[in-house]
C-alpha cells in the first residue's frame, strides 16, 4: 500500500467518523417534547391573532426540532399573518415542494404573491402545484377566486366547478360557486351548490352564513301569487336552452321550476302576494316538490346527486327534519319555537344525520357540469 493510498484511506475514515459524530450531534439536539410545548403556544398564538407571538413560538420549535418543514410552513404562516410577506417567501421557497405540505406549500406560496399583488407569480405556483397535485380543490379555488377578483365570474366559476369535481369533499368551492351565483339571476345553482356546502361543512361560521343564503335563494325565487313571474330561479336564458340530449326533453331548469310550480300552488291566495315563505312553507313545498319530482320521472331523467339524496330521507322519513335543519338560520326565531315544540324528534334526527350523511367520495351531480 502507497503513502498516498494510505493517507487517502485514513482521510476517508476520518471524513466518515465526523459525519457519523455530527449526525448524532444534531439528533442529541432535538427535543420532540420541547418542540410540541413550543409549537402548542404557537398555535394558542395564531388563534389568539398574536402572530408576532407565534412566530417567536415557533423558532423556539424549530431549534428544538431543526429541519422539520411542517413548523417551517405554519412559521410562514404566521409571518403572512404578520404581513411579512417577502420574509414568508425566504423562508418557505425551499422547502413549498415538499411531499409532506402536500398541495398547501403551493397554495402559500401563492397567497404570498397575492398579497404582494404579483398575480403572475402567485397563478404560476398554483399552476405548478396542479401539475404536481392535480386532484387539488384548493388550488382550484385559488385559481378562481383570482378570476372572481378580477371580476371574471364565468371563469371563477369554471374553476371552482373543476374544484367540486376533482375534490368533491373540499367545501370552499361549494361555498364561492353558491356565493357567486346568489349575486346573478341563476339563483338555481346557488340553492344547489349552498346546499351541497351545508351537508359537507355542517358546525362552522359559514354553516351559518350558507343556511341564510339557501333560505334567502329561495324566497328570492318564488313570489306565490305574482301573475307574472311566480317562479324564478333562472334566467329566461337558461330556460331557453334546450337540452343536450333532445329538443323533446325538458331541460333541467326547465322541469325544476315547473316541478316548483306544481309543488306551490296550495300556498297561492287570491289576489295576494307572499312576499316572504317561512320556514315551515318552504319545508311543506320541498316536500311536495320532492314528490312531484319522482312522480313525473324526472328523478330518472335529470339524475341530480342532491335530488337523490332528498328522495333517500323522503322515504326514511327525514326530509322535513332535514329541511328544518337547512334552513335554520334563514328565521332563527321560528327555528327555535319549532324546535320548542318537536326538541326530542330534531335530536333524534341531528344523532342519525351526524352518522348517515350525504357523501362525498365521488363528484357530484347537480345540473350544472355533470361529470
Amino acid at each position: 500500500m502507497t503513502t498516498t493510498s494510505f493517507t487517502m484511506q485514513r482521510s476517508l475514515i476520518t471524513a466518515v467518523v465526523l459525519l457519523c459524530v455530527s449526525f448524532c450531534s444534531a439528533v442529541a439536539q432535538r427535543n420532540p417534547r420541547l418542540a410540541d410545548e413550543e409549537a402548542g403556544k404557537a398555535i394558542d398564538y395564531m388563534n389568539a391573532n398574536l402572530p408576532e407571538s407565534a412566530i417567536e413560538a415557533w423558532n423556539r420549535a424549530i431549534i428544538a426540532m431543526p429541519g422539520y418543514t411542517p413548523y417551517v410552513y405554519e412559521k410562514t404562516v404566521s409571518l403572512v399573518m404578520a404581513k411579512r410577506y417577502h420574509e414568508a417567501l425566504t423562508i418557505l421557497e425551499p422547502v413549498h415542494t415538499d411531499t409532506s405540505l402536500k398541495d398547501r406549500g403551493y397554495q402559500l406560496m401563492g397567497n404570498c404573491y397575492d398579497f404582494l399583488e404579483d398575480t403572475t407569480n402567485s397563478r404560476r405556483y398554483y399552476r405548478a402545484g396542479l401539475i404536481a397535485w392535480p386532484t387539488s380543490g384548493r388550488l382550484l379555488f385559488e385559481i378562481g377566486q383570482q378570476y372572481y377578483l378580477e371580476r371574471k365570474r364565468g371563469q371563477a366559476n369554471s374553476w371552482w366547478l373543476k374544484g367540486t369535481q376533482a375534490e368533491p369533499a373540499f367545501a370552499t368551492n361549494y361555498y364561492w360557486l353558491a356565493r357567486s351565483y346568489s349575486e346573478t339571476k341563476e339563483r338555481l345553482w346557488a340553492a344547489l351548490y349552498g346546499e351541497a356546502f351545508l351537508n359537507l361543512e355542517r358546525n362552522s361560521p359559514r354553516t351559518r352564513e350558507m343556511s341564510r343564503l339557501v333560505f334567502d335563494m329561495w324566497n328570492r325565487s318564488l313570489r306565490l301569487g305574482d301573475s307574472t313571474d311566480p317562479i324564478n330561479f333562472c334566467s329566461d336564458e337558461l330556460l331557453e336552452t334546450l337540452d343536450k340530449r333532445s329538443a323533446s326533453v325538458m331541460s333541467f331548469p326547465v322541469a325544476f321550476e315547473f316541478t316548483v310550480a306544481v309543488s306551490s300552488q296550495v300556498f297561492v291566495a287570491k289576489d295576494s302576494v307572499i312576499s316572504v315563505l317561512s320556514i315551515e312553507k318552504l319545508v311543506d313545498i320541498r316536500y311536495r316538490f320532492m314528490r312531484a319530482w319522482v312522480s313525473a320521472g324526472y328523478d330518472t331523467t335529470h339524475p341530480n346527486t342532491l335530488l337523490a339524496w332528498n328522495k333517500r330521507l323522503q322515504e326514511q322519513g327525514r326530509l322535513k327534519d332535514y329541511l328544518w335543519w337547512l334552513y335554520g338560520y334563514g328565521d332563527k326565531n321560528e327555528m327555535q319555537r319549532y324546535y320548542a315544540k318537536n326538541g326530542d324528534r330534531y335530536d333524534t334526527f341531528l344523532v342519525w344525520f351526524s352518522e348517515n350523511g350525504m357523501r362525498f367520495d365521488s363528484p357530484l351531480c347537480l345540473g350544472l357540469g355533470c361529470p
